[in-house]
């Protein structure tokens, strides 16, 4: 065992030592430089901007007969304020990033009673016609 260290450890010299005794230099690696990249914060407050305007484009043709952007991931301080004609359940919410409160349906319940009036967007997000379930989403305060 000794001598197959030893023929190892010569071995190892011998050719690590013609590499640095004049032979050809040992390569070396530049460090790459990567920059971070960072972000603005203009990115982070467009996206939410966007929303908002769907979301105002919605309640302002909320009369008409276009789909309203009614997703439960869009809205906050959702409290349940009685049932429709129709069975659905109606609340009254905010949607994030706005102080008025409606009161209207959750896409979610209506994908569950009448999924033939409800609308995938983008994002999967979901919107109701309102006119199909013979309801109408109203501003409330």
């Amino acid at each position: 065992m000794r001598k197959f260290l030893l023929g190892c450890t010569a071995s190892a010299a011998l050719l690590g030592g013609a590499a640095h005794a004049g032979g050809m230099p040992e390569p070396v690696m530049e460090p790459e430089v990567v920059e971070a990249a960072t972000s603005s914060s203009s990115g982070g407050v467009i996206v939410p901007l966007l929303l908002l305007l769907v979301i105002a484009a919605a309640v302002a043709s909320s009369g008409g007969d276009e789909p309203q952007v009614s997703d439960r991931r869009l809205k906050t301080d959702v409290q349940w304020t009685g049932m429709a004609p129709n069975g659905l359940p109606l609340y009254r919410f905010r949607y994030r990033g706005s102080k008025a409160v409606f009161e209207g349906v959750m896409a979610q319940d209506v994908a569950n009673l009448r999924p033939d009036a409800l609308v995938r967007g983008e994002g999967g997000l979901m919107a109701v016609d309102y006119g199909r379930l013979g309801l109408q989403m109203k501003r409330v305060a």
